[in-house]
């Protein structure tokens, strides 16, 4: 082969001038080479760049990008050593590429080459930082000097493609996180237009895991040239509430479920998996101590749940004690946060945190009061409290603090009373509760442990809950479930009852009695108009057939609109129910795009002024998860609320479990009914429509207070919980100024949770004086076997005599 045609080949040799240490040497191969080659490999084992700063490797990508840096620093070394090329325009493409990466990340890592200098004087951890540098440094030296060697023109004109090539796939490779970093900045501007622009910028070519750790940290550094560059601009050129970062984590809370539909925290936090993960666990919880469930702790678990309960069907009353045990292997002490929702009409009567292995129970007091009890000592001073307070309708927010560091555990227990649906005679229902948000993990091989009894025969729909009967008229239900099979769909188990127990006392502190009637001769009146909101969000989707399905429950003639929760609203005015006016609704429902999270504040806000001229008006909002409040139109809703003459009845249903963080702290919304969700949203939807427009008579139970009678049967002492409980939301209704002290006294009193009152437990009988409350005693709790436990005394009571009998009997025989 001649030497022209080697050179059109790409291979010649090239005689080494001075040797081959003088044309590569040593120091190149180890700043160009082996540095780099190091300080990739760490981070592939360590993530520790990405537990600190930013994540420099976030794809396969970007992996083999960076990795083409020593590689081809080292085939131009070993030519150069050599004295040989072969493929010389492939190796200067090679070559070119890879000195475009290492520059773009030479400019990345400049901000931190401060602190790597300093760290290089202490360990020599602060070389990695610099690998880039070095890498791309070498990387010059090296190429200039086999330029010279082969020939300028045969070597650079490759070198500039290879240059442009890899500037433009890396380019490509950083659109997400740019698009992301862009849309970020439309999506917090001023300008309506400019925000959902934003908003379709993220749903299309955002990077929605780079999103979800913007939710728990804002400082994330950009992953490359192109969202540095948007960074850049963002923070320089843009003018005043056109646009910018969002400033706080709230923010993008705010921007992920708008994008995506979803609470932030309904996914794992997308923690470094990685050997230097344990970054993470110093990671500070912005939201400890606030009245929010907030995000994923990493290290945080559910150890252990069991959910015990008694239920007395003729009483029409259940009580249910759910056992929580937290667990924490990060470094640093954790909050455990949850949400639950509670049987419909449900109140928390028992509060129970165990201090050092032993129980203490809550002090009960106003809302504000063990609210501040709690931030003193659960932020300022870091010591173990517990509180509960209520989040909405049937609805409670439980903090509980320290899950001790490094494997530590918090233990505790919440005690519920709830009324039992009776809508048929001889059959009441009871819906369990269920976790609907949370900032700790649930491992997959955990279960809630579920142990009910009953003095009827109980069933369920869930094939792991096994019926038993135990003889002496007792039996039970048992079984494991995990955390969806209790909450998507809730979990309703049923109970026999004796038609004919219609009424049932039980006496209260000052000696009086509450007489529960259970009522079937009160015809509701149906309400003269309804209103049907419906979430635009993706999460509505699944159920549109369904709730199109329910609407043929509506009898003719009545007055029916219905608003999608959508920007802008989306309504049909309340009309007659007719075939035109179905046909409107279903067209409604079924053109709408359900993308994204939507702010149902407006619909809600707009459906109340709608009712407010009617006399009898009904508001049925239909809802998948709410993690946001909107402040400016909660607002609006809020004002709403507390100004109109008049208010309809509101119920809640919800379609998915989540949080509700949308209504506000005000007695109509805390009057609201709550519809748990069942296995089809058709059929719950078209049950109570029916009910809704029925003329036919309810079965209701109805607490009043009676004078003493020694000769009436007594009942649960749960029956007082529950009349106390209605009492106190009566109160607060009636909107007086003097009674509000007298609804947080009853609270107090029979020890509730309650929109006006909370429960708190502290460490020490210190914290309680300075606190000014009292916790309860451990003889005016209730407990399990409750509400039946004299039954079953009296019971072994007899068995004990039937046997003393026995014994004396035998004794006189042998004699």
């Amino acid at each position: 082969m001649s030497t022209l045609e080697k050179k059109r080949e790409g291979v010649e040799f090239v005689p080494v001038v001075g040797g081959g240490s003088s044309g590569a040497a040593w120091w190149a191969l180890l700043l160009g080479v082996v540095l780099p080659a190091i300080a990739i490999g760490f981070e592939i084992s360590t993530g520790m760049c990405a537990g600190v700063f930013f994540d420099p490797l976030p794809t396969v990508w970007h992996t083999a990008a960076v990795s083409l840096v020593p590689i081809a620093n080292f085939l131009v070394w070993l030519c150069l050593r050599n004295g040989r090329t072969a493929g010389l325009r492939r190796l200067a493409f090679a070559h070119g590429a890879a000195m475009a990466v290492a520059g773009i990340y030479t400019l990345l890592f400049l901000p931190l080459l401060p602190v790597a200098i300093l760290a290089l004087l202490l360990y020599l951890m602060g070389a990695l930082a610099m690998a880039p540098l070095a890498g791309f440094a070498s990387g010059v030296v090296l190429g200039r000097r086999i330029a010279t060697k082969a020939g300028a023109a045969v070597y650079w004109r490759p070198f500039r493609v290879g240059v442009i090539v890899s500037i433009l796939a890396l380019l490509v490779l950083d659109v997400p996180s740019a698009a992301t970093r862009l849309g970020l900045q439309w999506a917090t501007s001023s300008d309506a237009i400019v925000r959902q622009r934003g908003i379709t910028l993220l749903r299309t070519l955002g990077d929605e895991e780079q999103l979800l750790r913007l939710c728990y940290d804002v400082s994330g550094r950009p992953r490359g040239l192109l969202s540095a560059l948007v960074l850049l601009g963002g923070n320089v050129l843009d003018s005043p509430g056109q646009g910018g970062l969002a400033t706080s984590p709230a923010d993008v809370r705010e921007i992920y479920y708008r994008v995506t539909g979803l609470s932030f925290n309904a996914k794992p936090a997308p923690h470094n998996q990685r050997a230097w993960a344990r970054f993470d666990d110093f990671a500070f919880d912005v939201d400890h101590g606030a009245a929010v469930v907030g995000g994923r702790i990493k290290g945080l678990t559910i150890a252990s749940s069991r959910l015990d309960g008694s239920v007395s069907a003729d009483d029409g009353v259940a009580y249910l004690e759910w056992t929580f045990e937290f667990h924490n292997t990060s470094l640093v002490d954790r909050e455990a946060r949850l949400q639950l929702a509670l049987p419909p009409g449900g109140v928390v009567s028992r509060a129970t945190l165990w201090v050092n292995g032993d129980e203490r129970e809550a002090a009960y007091g106003g809302r504000a009061e063990v609210r501040a009890a709690y931030q003193r000592v659960a932020v300022q001073q870091r010591r173990d409290p517990l509180l509960v307070t209520t989040k909405g309708a049937d609805r409670v927010l439980v903090q509980a603090f320290p899950v001790a560091r490094s494997g530590g555990t918090i233990k505790i227990k919440l005690g519920i009373t709830a009324p039992l649906d009776i809508s048929e005679a001889a059959k009441s229902k009871l819906a369990l509760p269920a976790i609907v948000d949370r900032n700790f993990s649930f491992p997959s091989d955990l279960s809630h442990s579920v142990w009910i009894e009953a003095d009827h025969g109980l069933s369920s729909s869930a094939t792991a809950l096994t019926a038993s009967e135990l003889g002496n008229q007792r039996f039970r239900l048992q079984g494991a479930l995990s955390d969806n099979d209790l909450a998507q769909p809730r979990l309703t188990i049923s109970a026999a009852r004796n038609a004919a127990a219609t009424s049932v006392y039980a006496r209260i502190e000052d000696g009086h009695l509450i007489r529960q009637d259970e009522s079937t001769g009160v015809t509701i009146e149906a309400p003269a108009a309804l209103m049907l909101v419906v979430d635009g969000s993706t999460g509505m989707k699944p159920v549109v057939s369904d709730i199109v399905a329910a609407l043929e429950a509506i009898p003719s003639g009545r007055r029916v609109g219905a608003i999608i929760a959508a920007d802008p609203l989306q309504m049909i005015e309340p009309r007659p129910w007719s075939d035109d006016q179905r046909t409107a609704i279903i067209r409604l429902l079924q053109s709408h795009t359900y993308v994204g999270g939507e702010d149902n504040a407006p619909a809600l806000t707009q459906a109340l002024q709608i009712l407010e001229r009617e006399k009898t008006a009904s508001l049925l909002w239909m809802h998948a998860s709410q993690p946001i409040n909107f402040r400016a139109s909660s607002a609006q809703l809020e004002q709403a609320g507390s100004r109109l003459a008049r208010l309809p009845s509101v119920t809640l249903y919800s379609i998915e479990p989540g949080p509700n963080e949308l209504l506000p702290d005000a007695a109509w919304t805390w009057a609201a009914r709550s519809l748990p969700r069942s296995a089809s949203a058709a059929a719950d939807l078209s049950g109570f429509l029916e009910r809704e427009f029925s003329a036919k008579p309810s079965r209701t139970l109805v607490r009043t207070e009676v004078q003493p009678d020694a000769s009436v049967r007594k009942g649960s002492e749960h029956i007082v919980r529950l009349w106390a409980k209605d009492r106190i939301l009566q109160l607060m209704l009636e909107n007086s100024e003097g009674n509000r002290k007298t609804a947080v006294d009853l609270a107090v009193q029979y020890r509730l949770v309650t929109p006006v009152s909370g429960a708190v437990v502290l460490e020490t009988k210190q914290q309680f004086d300075e606190a000014k409350l009292t916790p309860v005693s451990k003889a005016t709790v209730p407990t399990i076997p409750e509400p039946s436990e004299w039954a079953l005394m009296m019971v072994s009571f007899g068995a004990f005599l039937w046997l003393v009998w026995m014994r004396r009997r035998s004794i006189t025989g042998s004699l």
